[in-house]
Parts: C-alpha cells; sequence; structure tokens
C-alpha cells in the first residue's frame, strides 16, 4: 500500500519510462540510457501492482475482525454461562452458580486474557456437568461452539501485533524500492541526460518535464496559494 507521496512519485516514473519508450531512437548508441530505462521498467513492474491495494490510511479491518471474535466468543460464552447457572442454582451449589454468574456485556468488556480464562473455565465447568446440563438445553453442537470461538479468539489475539511486524516490513521494504526509484531518476537518469541538453534539446525537456511530481490531494498541505491559470 502506497502513501500519496510514494504514489506521486510512481506516477512521475510512470512518465518518464512512457517518454524514454516513445523517444528510443534517440539513444539507440547510448547503453547507460538504454540501462537506466531497463532498470526503471523493473522497478515500476514491482511498485505499480501495490496501486490495487490503494492508498495507506488508517485501517480498521484488523479492530473489526478482533471485535467480531470478541462478540463471538462472549455470546457462546455467555449462554452455556446461563445454562451452568440455571443448573448450579437449582442444584444450590453456590459456588457452581458464582463462577457462572456472567452475562454477555460482562463477558465482552474484559481482557482479552481474562475473557479467554473465563470461557475456558465456563466450558470446563459445562463439560464436567454436561450430562446433568442436557436437561437445560445444553447440546454437544453448544459446546462445539464454544470450543472453537475459544480456539479462534486465542489464535487472534496476537493477530494485530503481528500485522504491524509485517506492515512495517512491508513498508520498509517499499521505501527501499523507492530509495532505488528516487537514486535512478535523481542521479544516474539525470547524469545520461546531460548531454541531450545540447544534442537534442527536445527530448532532454521531455524527459525533465516528464520527472515533475504533481502533488495531488492528499499528499501534503501547501502554505502556498495556488497560481492562478491563465486565460
Amino acid at each position: 500500500m502506497l502513501t500519496a507521496k510514494q504514489d506521486n512519485r510512481l506516477t512521475a516514473a510512470e512518465n518518464v519510462s512512457a517518454a524514454l519508450a516513445e523517444a528510443a531512437p534517440t539513444y539507440t548508441a547510448d547503453k547507460a540510457l538504454q540501462k537506466v530505462r531497463t532498470d526503471l521498467d523493473a522497478l515500476l513492474a514491482a511498485l505499480k501492482p501495490l496501486r490495487q491495494q490503494g492508498l495507506r490510511t488508517a485501517s480498521q479491518g484488523a479492530s473489526k475482525t478482533k471485535s467480531q471474535r470478541r462478540h463471538l466468543l462472549a455470546t457462546a460464552a455467555a449462554e452455556v454461562a446461563g445454562d451452568v447457572y440455571s443448573y448450579a442454582t437449582d442444584q444450590q451449589n453456590r459456588t457452581l452458580q458464582t463462577s457462572a454468574d456472567y452475562n454477555y456485556s460482562t463477558l465482552f468488556k474484559l481482557r482479552p486474557t481474562a475473557l479467554a480464562d473465563l470461557a475456558q473455565h465456563i466450558y470446563d465447568e459445562a463439560t464436567t456437568h454436561k450430562t446433568a446440563l442436557a436437561d437445560y438445553g445444553l447440546t454437544p453442537a453448544r459446546l462445539t461452539e464454544l470450543q472453537t470461538a475459544l480456539t479462534s479468539f486465542n489464535g487472534g489475539k496476537n493477530d494485530p501485533r503481528q500485522q504491524i511486524s509485517e506492515g512495517k516490513a512491508a513498508r520498509l521494504a517499499i521505501k527501499a524500492q523507492f530509495a532505488q526509484l528516487a537514486t535512478l531518476l535523481e542521479d544516474r537518469l539525470e547524469r545520461s541526460l546531460r548531454k541531450y541538453a545540447r544534442s537534442a534539446p527536445a527530448f532532454y525537456q521531455r524527459i525533465q518535464a516528464a520527472r515533475i511530481v504533481v502533488d495531488r490531494p492528499g499528499s501534503h498541505k501547501s502554505s502556498e496559494e495556488t497560481p492562478e491559470q491563465p486565460g
């Protein structure tokens, strides 16, 4: 995923590539410039697919998935806890009653570790008394649902941290590629172009114009007023 600034730089690089391709006969004897074009196209091939991911913005996808897992676990645990509580009340088992005295709202608000531990406790108690709890509507399918929700929740607890780590690594890799792109356009291309300023000025000016990065909305805020366009 690209930042707006990176997207603009990529557009400029694409413009340069197109200009070089159209003016190829101008530098057929220039090995250095041909190599610049080849390397530029290789970098573009690696970077252009990133556009499919859109511009980088604050995403709540991971949080939404985490919230969904929490909801499913809290729902399944609360429903099973209700059966255990009813059974414990009938049996006048105060200890079991207290251990199952949790509703959805209370469970959902718990810290991840506390929620997982309590859901596991409810599952264990329900499994221990599953024969008696069959009369209270506790079926093997509902126990399996709770176990599945618990497994999913435990497996996803570290997802945000992992996603942050993977995202950081991806951004560093993209940053390195754009550093290569900058070196190619601002160093190698510039040196190869210098001689064309006199020998092929139209070609030189066209490539220089293609290199200009046009800021589009989202790249940065400017304190300067936009000059009025003529005519």
